[in-house]
């Protein structure tokens, strides 16, 4: 009697600590989502990640967590995107939300938003008059791409402000937290769920992961 306990103690501690190896995994797949490699990017995703992580561990409650926490982000940002008009945008999350939980709750909710009767309709401009420029203040100097005009991921709006668009360019500028600026342009990177905002300040182009800035009123 006291055998079979001892043996199946020891088969319960070893279910519900993971093994050093699925550690490590769990630490990368936490890596590329903090890195917003969340379903797309060239060196891993936190998708695949997670996902081959229940492959050897089927129940591991990390691994499960993790996959809600991308499943949350997405609903996020396809909310976020359906407030602001941006349907683009909106169905690029929504496609991203299906690799993650095809039976997502949230889905259906969302893609009837998208269709012409949903409850958001994007906003219009009269004809008459030009849409406004978002201003747009630095709040995470991490999330600036220094290096980014040497990607060909981007459209950019002409080959001038390209040439500008990185550290390269900036000779003894470097932007700094609290920086204000223009965004002159929103585009999409390849590798990266986030958009990446163009802001111009002085003279200067600087890309930014949308989520590193804070939009600000329009000024008066």
């Amino acid at each position: 009697m006291h055998r079979y306990f001892f043996f199946s103690f020891v088969f319960i501690i070893t279910q519900v600590h993971a093994t050093p190896e699925v550690e490590q995994q769990l630490r990368e797949c936490e890596r590329h989502f903090q890195a917003k490699r969340l379903t797309s990017g060239s060196d891993g995703t936190a998708l695949a990640c997670y996902k081959e992580v229940l492959t050897k561990d089927p129940s591991n409650a990390k691994a499960l967590a993790g996959l809600e926490k991308i499943e949350a982000r997405y609903v996020t940002w396809a909310k976020r995107a359906l407030d602001r008009g941006q349907e683009d945008k909106a169905k690029r999350y929504l496609a991203s939300l299906r690799l993650v939980n095809p039976d997502s709750p949230a889905l259906a909710e969302l893609e009837t938003r998208l269709q012409p009767n949903g409850s958001t309709q994007p906003a219009v401009v009269p004809s008459n008059e030009s849409t406004p420029q978002k201003r747009a203040q630095i709040v995470d100097v991490g999330q600036i791409y220094e290096a980014i005009n040497t990607t060909d991921c981007l459209t950019w709006p002409s080959s001038n402000i390209k040439e500008k668009g990185g550290k390269n360019a900036w000779g003894s500028f470097y932007p700094k937290k609290g920086d204000t600026g223009i965004v002159v342009s929103e585009v999409k990177h390849c590798h990266f769920d986030d958009n990446i905002y163009l802001l111009k300040i002085g003279q200067y182009y600087v890309p930014i992961s949308s989520v590193g800035v804070q939009e600000l009123p329009l000024a008066q």
